[in-house]
């Protein structure tokens, strides 16, 4: 059974690990959709006592006595977008590479130079939608307001993401001692 399944992906050139790679990033990248959206369906008088329970435990863990929870709620919405980047740009760029038949390497029209830059500008405007869906879905929630500030609070955690993406993917390309597949209109070249 398991044979037949690896020459049946063997020759539609279907690579098994990355579709469980694709499946497992995408349960998660939905499940932190599913907290995210959990945690905005908070009235203000919940999510203010969450904030106030967690600033009261780093209060007793580094010995501060912080009563403002602004800068909190402000890392707070940085950081569960900052992962939901990560986990997206995981998702997206394991799905790209399950066929190189069906692979953006394959699509005849090249919008962007490479890969990995189609996978951060596909995980910066996935990311971006759902800090915009989040804030919206705010809007119907008893005491709480959607606002354009948090939208570009989400940003900053989401961008920082993907610099550090792109800065760690050049170093670990130059640490194999290889270049970056370039595509130059409908051919590839490497940079």
């Amino acid at each position: 059974m398991v044979e037949s399944i690896k020459e049946r992906a063997h020759e539609k050139e279907i690579s098994i690990r990355y579709v469980f790679l694709t499946i497992v990033f995408w349960i998660l990248t939905i499940g932190w959709i599913i907290v995210i959206f959990s945690l905005s369906a908070d009235t203000a008088a919940e999510s203010s006592d969450l904030s106030h329970t967690i600033l009261e435990y780093l209060n007793e863990l580094f010995n501060t006595d912080v009563t403002d929870d602004a800068m909190l709620r402000n890392v707070a919405h940085a950081s569960e977008f900052a992962l939901l980047t990560v986990l997206s740009y995981l998702a997206l760029s394991s799905t790209n590479k399950i066929s190189n038949k069906t692979s953006y390497a394959e699509s005849p029209v090249k919008l962007l130079r490479s890969d990995n830059e189609m996978n951060i500008i596909f995980t910066l405007w996935f990311s971006i939608l759902n800090a915009i869906f989040d804030e919206y879905h705010q809007l119907f929630v008893i005491g709480r307001d959607g606002s354009i500030q948090d939208v570009l609070i989400d940003m900053i955690g989401i961008v920082l993401v993907l610099v550090i993406v792109r800065v760690v993917f050049s170093i670990y390309l130059r640490t194999k001692g290889r270049t970056e597949v370039v595509y130059n209109g409908f051919s590839s070249s490497e940079k």
